[in-house]
């Protein structure tokens, strides 16, 4: 191509041609809007960017690129621009050169590579970052307000790509043209993007200087859906726009609408029946099939363009769908079908999904509007327009380094997109809490500051005096906020550490005696607003423990809470599972008679009842001044949300062992907390329950109805020393030695004599003598016979001492009928028999108490070993 210059050599004609071009050049410029005064806000939206137009970038081997940015939101990912070349990869980090922020980091894309910085940009406060490349040195620098913070040599020699697509605020992806991915939006404001076709100087970069590649003029950018921002303030913004500027190297190429480009956001509703298949011994649950359902759609749903933003399982599965895509819904509808037309194995379980069984249509959401927040003590905050299933953050007043956020959820049965409620953790209060807890009596307690009170609570107790007083107001406030909608994990945790640490001290009984009942109460309210969104959640202090779970009623089998280690202020460890614990500090195992109780019969697993478990490691909150037992045990308790459980059929067992061993076999007592005793302080009550089995270490109850449990051990009983007992056991010995002696005589006497056995008095004594004299003899020989250790034994001999005992009072009584029929009913009276029917009844109807007794001794025997008797002593099953 010929070039075309004025020189003073031309023809007249070729001069007057010359004169008509610099005119026209004039002109442009006169035309040419600088915007050293203007810059871009920018509120995170993925439709909305400013995108390089009318020019192109060429290939560069030398180069510098500057933009200043301002951020105004606390995000964990931002971009500030990115120039895309590859239209091969659809990855948004394969790019050519771009800049980013990643958890407080910089990070810089470089020919489809990245590297991150360690810079953080602070909110509300402008940077100028620069990015030099030089190919043949392979020099990388990065330099930030003018300062060089980062210098790699990089072991390449390419040069920039040339026709790429360039964008301000977003990570992008660009295809034909045409834009059709953007992530990592940017939210506050950006200015003066330059770049120039070679390596600036340091002392360059904050000059003001017009890239002679890309400018900050309003021609080189497509402002449609983005307005720039007048403002006088701006770093460059009264420098000398004729001086500073310098004509493009390239020529312009012909105008293209970027709003082609522009992917779409929609959203989709999936209904879908699946088969579920399993090889376990139990069946699977709802939490079984939604955490297979969520492992699945994170596999097929992998990419950015179609993600799952929530999802609900019952009988079916509901679901809704983002999809950023280019394509039409009709073609997206039939790709989600076809994605979810499959099957998917994880371990024993798999689930299947058969064509018919999907229903896949789009829905139309509104985004969530502008909305103000008013508060009284973090201030007010302005939610910007928020995309359904996106999150908004805005800086927190009073620490503006941190931010408070909101979500723009989606609500599955309405398919309406809704404002969650502020989450504002990270805001510090406008005004500081008083240091003092008598101080807090004034403090309102709102949805915004509850966390704040309870770590400041938490924070002066070390320095507190624990009266009266102050244990009131800090029940007051705990009890305020349990009353708020939800509750955090993190804030349950924080209210259990402080009653944790308040029951740990020694306060005098008669200050945490009037709290009990309002401690308990509130707890277990706590419990149940508690959000999770698991099978179970659990919160656990030092001496203090709450788990919380939402059974499937529908598979319900039992459920046992159990505590499986505890020594005193540390080490706590609580578990939970279907089948009753064989060794454990504490525990209750729930039957499967309460599955009435859990809400069965509705089919949305968010109207299931919870159950909650509790365990407190310390005794001082259950004094019972009425009572002369003392508490030997932790105490555990069970409830099921909106139900009051009372007699069952089914007991509730409960394990719990003896904090002190009975080495004195003194009497125990199943108990339980009733609110209403002592008038209406609280105190243990045995109404419901019943001993099973108690050792030396243990002591197992049954009681038919859910609250908190105890064991109390009598005080009242005097325990014996070893000398009386030594002397007491001497005088049963000898007591029972000297019957057997003069038992054995008598019936040697009457079996040698038979004059003397002939009439019925004499047969009917013979037999009570035998039965006495069998029942010494097994009580005689019952210590060493359980010095062998073995369970049929022991059984056996019961058996036989309940026999013999029953023997001996029957042949008394048929004793005493004969001496009435012979004083009384002297004449007339004639019984056929009558010593044959004087033995049966005798020996008979003791072998029918005795059969019976064995089978009772066999039952409690089972019971013992089913909730882990042996293991308790130290036997083997």
């Amino acid at each position: 191509m010929k070039r075309f210059m004025c020189g003073p050599g031309q023809h007249s004609s070729d001069k007057a041609l010359c004169i008509l071009m610099v005119a026209a050049r004039l002109f442009l410029l006169a035309e040419t809007r600088y915007l050293h005064a203007e810059r871009l806000d920018l509120l995170g939206r993925n439709d909305k960017y400013v995108s390089l137009v009318n020019f192109s970038i060429p290939q560069l081997c030398q180069f510098t690129v500057c933009i200043d940015l301002n951020r105004t939101a606390n995000v964990s990912s931002w971009a500030a621009f990115s120039y895309d070349a590859n239209n091969t990869s659809t990855d948004i980090n394969d790019i050519e050169l771009g800049l980013s922020g990643e958890n407080k980091q910089l990070r810089l894309y470089l020919f489809g590579t990245r590297r991150d910085i360690e810079i953080d940009p602070a909110l509300f406060a402008w940077y100028s970052v620069c990015c030099l490349w030089d190919t043949r040195k392979q020099l990388l620098e990065v330099y930030c307000n003018g300062k060089l913070v980062h210098t790699e040599n990089v072991s390449s020699a390419e040069c920039l790509k040339p026709n790429g697509s360039l964008v301000l605020g977003h990570l992008h992806k660009s295809k034909d043209g045409f834009i059709v991915r953007v992530s990592n939006s940017f939210i506050g404001s950006l200015y003066y993007f330059q770049m120039w076709d070679r390596v600036m100087g340091q002392e360059e970069l904050l000059d003001c200087a017009m890239g002679n590649t890309v400018s900050w003029k309003e021609e080189y950018w497509d402002f449609s859906s983005i307005l720039p921002v007048a403002d006088r303030h701006l770093r460059c913004a009264g420098s000398s726009e004729a001086s500073s500027t310098r004509a493009p190297t390239l020529a312009p190429l012909p105008p293209t609408s970027s709003t082609n480009g522009t992917i779409s956001l929609s959203f989709f509703n999936v209904d879908m029946n699946f088969s579920l298949f399993y090889k376990t011994e139990r069946d699977p649950d709802y939490y079984d099939a939604r955490k297979l359902l969520e492992n699945w759609f994170s596999i097929i749903f992998n990419g950015e363009e179609l993600v799952v933003t929530n999802f609900k399982v019952s009988y079916t599965c509901k679901a809704i769908i983002k999809a950023t895509s280019l394509e039409t819904e009709e073609v997206l509808t039939l790709k989600i079908k076809q994605l979810l037309n499959d099957t998917y194995k994880e371990g024993p379980l798999s689930l299947y999904v058969k064509p018919e069984d999907v229903a896949v249509k789009p829905i139309a959401l509104m985004d969530c509007p502008e909305s103000f927040s008013h508060t009284a003590y973090k201030g007010n905050y302005s939610w910007p327009l928020t995309s359904p299933a996106a999150k908004a953050e805005v800086s927190c007043r009073k620490n503006p380094l941190q931010s408070a956020q909101r979500s723009c959820a989606i609500n599955i049965e309405l398919e309406q997109a809704f404002w969650k409620k502020p989450n504002m953790t990270e805001c510090k209060l406008l005004e500081e809490l008083p240091n003092n807890i008598l101080d807090l009596h004034d403090i309102t307690i709102t949805e915004e500051n509850a966390h704040d009170v309870v770590q400041h609570i938490l924070y002066l107790l070390p320095e507190a005096t624990l009266r009266m007083e102050e244990l009131e107001i800090i029940a007051s406030k705990i009890a305020d906020i349990v009353r708020l909608a939800d509750m955090s994990t993190t804030l349950a945790e924080t209210i259990l550490s402080i009653l944790n640490y308040i029951l740990l001290q020694e306060i005098e009984d008669q200050y945490i005696r009037k709290m009990t009942n309002s401690i308990l109460k509130t707890t277990e309210e706590m419990g149940y607003k508690v959000t999770y969104t698991e099978r179970n959640t659990s919160v656990i202090t030092t001496s203090l423990a709450l788990l919380v779970t939402r059974p499937d009623p529908s598979v319900f089998g039992g459920l046992a809470f159990g505590v499986t280690s505890y020594n005193r202020g540390m080490d706590l460890k609580i578990n939970v599972q279907e089948n009753p614990f064989k060794k454990a500090l504490a525990s209750v195992f729930l039957p499967k008679s309460l599955k009435k109780f859990l809400g069965i019969e509705h089919s949305d697993p968010d109207k299931h009842s919870k159950i909650q478990f509790k365990f407190f490691g310390t005794t001082s909150l259950f004094a019972d001044d009425s009572l002369t037992e003392r508490l030997n045990t932790y105490v555990v308790s069970a409830s099921i949300e909106n139900a009051s459980i009372q007699n069952l059929n089914e007991p509730v067992t409960i394990t719990l062992q003896h904090m002190d061993q009975n080495t004195g076999n003194a009497a125990v007592h199943c108990v339980f907390w009733d609110f209403q005793k002592n008038n209406g302080l609280g105190g243990w009550n045995t109404s419901g329950c019943e001993m099973e089995y108690t050792d030396m270490n243990y002591t197992i109850c049954f009681c038919n109805h859910l609250t908190h449990f105890g064991v109390l051990l009598d005080l009242s009983r005097t325990e014996i020393d070893i000398t009386h007992d030594r002397i007491l056991t001497v005088i049963s010995y000898a007591g029972c030695g000297a019957s057997s002696l003069f038992l054995g005589v008598t019936l040697v006497i009457y079996l040698a004599l038979e004059k003397l056995r002939r009439d019925n008095p004499s047969k009917i004594l013979l037999n009570l003598c035998a039965a006495l004299l069998m029942l010494n003899m097994v009580f005689l020989t019952n210590s060493w016979l359980s010095s062998f250790n073995q369970p049929g034994l022991c059984i056996t001999v019961a058996v036989l001492l309940h026999y013999f005992l029953l023997a001996a009072f029957t042949w008394m009584c048929l004793e005493s009928v004969h001496f009435y029929l012979a004083l009384v009913k002297v004449f007339n009276v004639y019984v056929p028999k009558y010593i044959l029917k004087c033995c049966i009844a005798g020996w008979g109807a003791a072998i029918h108490d005795g059969v019976a007794g064995s089978s009772r001794s066999q039952q409690k025997s089972q019971n013992r070993k089913k909730y882990g008797k042996w293991e308790m002593s130290g036997r083997e099953d």
